[in-house]
């Protein structure tokens, strides 16, 4: 009993220094005792037996049924079955080890090993990187994955790593973001006028939004649905599966099928760890994030229609918005990402 309160105690520290960002750079951050990869989705099965090696913690924001937890997971269970059980990832879902933005600092400090990393984080670090999430970027769910793992995506990669001292060992497609609302419905771009919309920290999305006259407005995502339910924002804009299992549902009203963006996510690891591994360890984690990222592709675009009823059963209303006049307000070189010699290159690679 001891071991166990003392291992959980150990646990509940590490949360507590990520979040605050208070590990001291450059220190090693420990694998705590209960991650999610733990759950039979992430079990090694033969290799339960074999003495892991290496492990590496893995941070995201979503809630363990999210499919970003999923594909997560899935990784999880890869690296195991590659690596014949020699290497472990644990797993903590729903924002245990700090905010998006604070993971990626702990990635850059060498303090996290991994994370699940959006694209529009990067681009606070790396304009060129918010290319990835301009507004009507992509036609479909293959579309994103083919120009995600095109030249123009390596490109990207490379530059966060240059920047950033954190590599993206793949990315995945997550599914097009919509807009929900408390009280109003879009039915044209006229209607988003001085709406003030929850947005991640991102100068992409805030350009974006502002560009379509609306007043975005950067709050973190554990405390959306208060601002959404005490009126410190009239709107929010996700995907359905992020607004259904943070429950935000309860606080809207209309979902907007705006298809603005398909802001694509990352399975990221800190370039210190990545350096300690040996080359068949790095491949092994680089192998298992693709299959990974297709496996969390294939998710995403065969739950999108279900998810879109769900909302429906749960009571919000289905708004079918002229997505045609929203794209006629945006201008793509008011973005900073578009504005470098190298930004104009990789969107005229992406077709833009």
């Amino acid at each position: 009993m001891k071991k166990i309160l003392c291992t959980l105690l150990a646990a509940a520290m590490l949360a507590l220094a990520l979040g605050g960002c208070g590990v001291t750079a450059g220190q090693s951050a420990p694998a705590a005792s209960t991650p999610a990869a733990s759950t039979p989705a992430a079990d090694g099965g033969a290799f339960d037996d074999v003495k892991a090696e290496v492990v590496l913690t893995l941070s995201h924001q979503m809630a363990a049924e999210h499919s970003i937890n999923q594909t997560a997971l899935e990784f999880a269970r890869l690296v195991k079955e590659k690596s014949e059980g020699t290497m472990e990832i644990d797993v903590y879902p729903s924002a245990t080890l700090g905010t998006e933005t604070e993971n990626l600092q702990a990635l850059t400090n060498g303090t996290l090993d991994c994370a699940i990393i959006a694209a529009e984080f990067y681009a606070n670090y790396v304009d060129e990187a918010g290319i990835l999430c301009l507004p009507f970027m992509y036609d479909s769910y293959d579309d994103a994955y083919n120009k995600l793992h095109s030249a123009a995506g390596e490109t990207i990669a490379q530059m966060i790593l240059d920047k950033t001292k954190v590599r993206v060992l793949d990315y995945y497609v997550l599914a097009f973001r919509q807009v929900f609302t408390v009280d109003r419905e879009i039915k044209t771009v006229d209607d988003l006028k001085g709406l003030i919309i929850r947005i991640p920290d991102s100068n992409t999305y805030s350009t974006t939004f502002t560009q379509l006259g609306a007043a975005p407005t950067p709050v973190a995502w554990g405390e959306t649905y208060t601002a959404l339910d005490t009126g410190v924002v009239a709107a929010v804009e996700n995907t359905p599966e992020s607004i259904m299992s943070a429950s935000m549902q309860e606080v809207c009203k209309y979902v907007n099928e705006t298809n603005h963006v398909l802001g694509p996510t990352t399975i990221s690891i800190s370039e210190q760890v990545f350096s300690k591994l040996t080359a068949e360890q790095q491949q092994i984690l680089l192998d298992a994030a693709k299959e990974a990222c297709v496996y969390g592709r294939d998710l995403t675009a065969e739950s999108s229609d279900a998810n879109f009823a769900a909302l429906s059963d749960a009571g919000l209303t289905v708004v079918k918005t002229d997505v045609e006049s929203m794209k006629g307000s945006i201008d793509y070189s008011a973005y900073a990402c578009a504005q470098s010699e190298t930004g104009k290159e990789i969107l005229s690679q992406l077709g833009k």
